[in-house]
């Protein structure tokens, strides 16, 4: 038995959770404590793969990027071309716009932004390879016909280049009158400058960002990618290979940031290091039956139009070139690392770095999308946990027995594919329909699992939005209830179903690049605490575990901000949990290396969780005769991935 322990003026009792159900699991083991952490940490990449250069410059740490980094450097010549044309912008003065005079949005004015966007999207989608594959299934549609084989650049000046190309792209958006602008294209106006201001603010920190990192680092990123890297005919294949023999330029480019960053103070916790070294190493060890190599086969034994020889001849390439090429730059990573061990400085937060508070907090404006400071996310975040253990308190109290339900709960014995079927079935009463689409359930291969999330949802290309591919990682016995709830955060209602339905009602590609993790995976966990309810539970039991699970997720944003923002040591990291019962020093351990290691990786899921808790409940109060969850959900949805600030204004009307 555990026990949350709450201080503060209202809440004086101790809170006992009596079921493995609730959060023992967590502190029973290690294995436990890397399932919880890692089934929030699961990467925002493998749910939106796609992503814009000034976003992925700067917000993700993982350096697929495009090679002219500065291709967009020419955006206020594109923009002057357009609006030279035929069209006539008027400068947005809030006094002489189409609307303003009661008239309907400019035709011109419209036009001439979406050509506008539509370019910068072809710029974007084709800046490399992998970019474009994962983006596009057919490019030609949207009259993209060049593009490099190449994983792109990565530098200690990528940040600055993608800032100076934000600052173009901002200067061109401000040509639009956004009073003459239709309320889909003013939205996307809005989210792109946003976007291009946090670019900006990125810009600044020096040897801040890190490409490498436990979960969604290139390490465990690219392997992935190259796996699921679908053939459709021969171009493909050949694009592979060619993608794969340029595997050795990018890592070399990685690892000298990574040695210029230790020599400039900023390199990982040498445990950090270790892990990535560990992962690394552990890829290249078993060459001959690499994933790598089966995967390419299956894909090339299925690809029609192609003859034996030709087949054989592919199969023969990768293996070379995945021998020669790829595997020996992935020892050689871990050797950098290795070599550079010893220089770490810092093993704590990043508020021990000179300017790691400031970089601590554009991190947690990207990564959660709100707007808050991180003084006023803390206060937040523990007044909710409060709230929570108090309404598990009385529903124990009311009904000790509660928790004897789980053990009858009919979808914790359904197979994977089951239980997305009881979800796609369930939500339909409650959410708008999406239209049709399949999901096949794939299993993690044995040599990744370790170092990849408990499961994850990969997008389908935007153009193609029929096919889509869960994973599950077996490793840690996936099975029950908690794979039902993580289904769906993954699928339905969650990660697969939103992105189905937003692109399904906007066809604006460019907002395919705009992520908001805040937003994504916010919705993911606010309907994953609702789906407990689609698993056939009574409506306390579900909000027991609703109330348990996002009591328990507080306590690790609580403590990415207390370690990064406020300089908690271990000792006080463990003190912390240990006030919640957490008392496995190895626990704790862990739970506090992989906090050091992915700064604000826990905040997109919590903060944006708060985020949607609190908008509902806003809206609740601005609409108490006509407010119903359908409403809510469908409105949430039409505008999609955006910044709080903005989903706010429009949901509540202010704009």
């Amino acid at each position: 038995m555990y026990c949350f322990v709450i201080s503060g003026d209202s809440i004086l009792s101790t809170v006992s959770v009596i079921s493995d159900y609730f959060c023992t699991y967590i502190i029973s083991n290690y294995d436990s404590v890397r399932y919880f952490l890692m089934r929030h940490c699961h990467p925002h990449f493998f749910h939106k793969i796609r992503f814009s250069l000034f976003l992925a410059l700067c917000l993700i740490g993982f350096g697929i990027f495009c090679a002219a980094v500065c291709n967009c450097a020419d955006s206020n010549t594109w923009i002057a071309q357009i609006l030279n044309e035929d069209h006539t912008v008027t400068q947005d003065s809030g006094q002489n716009s189409a609307s303003a005079a009661g008239q309907s949005p400019s035709t011109d004015t419209n036009a001439a932004f979406e050509t506008y966007i539509t370019e910068l999207f072809r710029q974007e989608a084709s800046a490399n390879l992998l970019n474009l594959h994962y983006t596009l299934e057919n490019p030609q549609a949207y009259q993209i016909t060049a593009y490099q084989t190449s994983l792109g650049n990565y530098s200690a000046a990528s940040p600055a280049l993608a800032a100076a190309s934000a600052e173009n792209i901002l200067s061109a958006l401000q040509q639009f009158d956004t009073q003459s602008l239709t309320p889909l294209n003013r939205q996307t106006l809005e989210i792109l400058t946003d976007s291009m201001n946090l670019t900006i603010t990125g810009g600044n920190f020096e040897y801040y960002d890190e490409p490498l990192t436990p979960t969604t680092g290139l390490q465990s990123q690219v392997p992935i990618l190259l796996a699921e890297y679908s053939f459709q005919n021969r171009q493909d294949v050949s694009d592979y290979l060619e993608l794969l023999t340029d595997l050795p330029r990018y890592f070399a480019q990685i690892c000298d940031y990574e040695r210029e960053k230790a020599a400039a103070g900023r390199f990982m916790p040498s445990y950090t290091a270790q892990s990535i070294i560990d992962q690394c190493r552990d890829f290249v060890s078993n060459p001959d039956e690499h994933y790598l190599v089966t995967t390419f086969n299956q894909k090339t034994d299925s690809l029609s139009g192609i003859s034996k020889n030709e087949r054989l001849s592919y199969q023969k390439q990768n293996l070379s070139i995945l021998k020669k090429q790829v595997f020996p730059e992935f020892t050689q990573l871990a050797d950098t690392l290795s070599e550079l061990q010893d220089s770490t400085i810092n093993e704590a937060g990043l508020c021990h770095f000179p300017e790691g508070r400031e970089y601590y907090e554009y991190l947690v404006r990207s990564a959660t999308g709100s707007s808050d400071t991180v003084a006023s996310l803390e206060k937040r975040t523990t007044d909710q946990r409060k709230e929570d253990l108090l309404l598990i308190s009385q529903l124990l109290e009311q009904n000790p027995d509660l928790s004897t339900e789980l053990k009858n709960c009919a979808a914790a014995t359904q197979s994977p594919e089951e239980m997305l079927t009881t979800l796609r079935q369930a939500i339909t009463a409650e959410f708008p329909k999406v239209p049709e689409c399949n999901v096949t359930v794939k299993y993690v291969d044995a040599a990744m699992e370790d170092y990849l999330s408990p499961a994850f949802y990969l997008t389908s290309p935007l153009d193609h939005l029929t096919e889509n591919s869960i994973y599950i990682n077996q490793k840690n016995g996936y099975e029950g209830l908690r794979l039902f709830t993580t289904l769906a955060h993954e699928g339905f209602p969650g990660h697969l179903y939103q992105n189905v339905y937003f692109h399904s009602v906007c066809d604006l590609p460019i907002r395919s690049l705009l992520g908001y993790p805040g937003y994504t995976e916010g919705w993911a966990t606010f309907v994953e605490l609702h789906s407990y309810i689609y698993a056939g539970l009574s409506e306390d039991t579900a909000s027991l575990c609703a109330a348990n699970q996002a009591a328990i997720l507080s306590l690790y944003a609580t403590a990415d901000m207390g370690i990064h923002y406020d300089g908690w040591t271990l000792d006080d990291t463990a003190t912390f949990f240990r006030a919640y019962g957490f008392t496995d020093e190895e626990t704790i351990r862990d739970i506090f290396e992989l906090i050091v290691g992915e700064p604000a990786n826990y905040l997109k899921y919590y903060i944006g969780y708060l985020e949607f808790h609190d908008l509902q409940e806003d809206m609740k109060k601005q609409n108490p005769d006509t407010y119903t969850d359908s409403d809510f959900y469908e409105n949430v949805l039409k505008i999609g991935p955006a910044p709080f600030d903005i989903l706010r204004n429009y949901l509540l009307k202010d704009r």
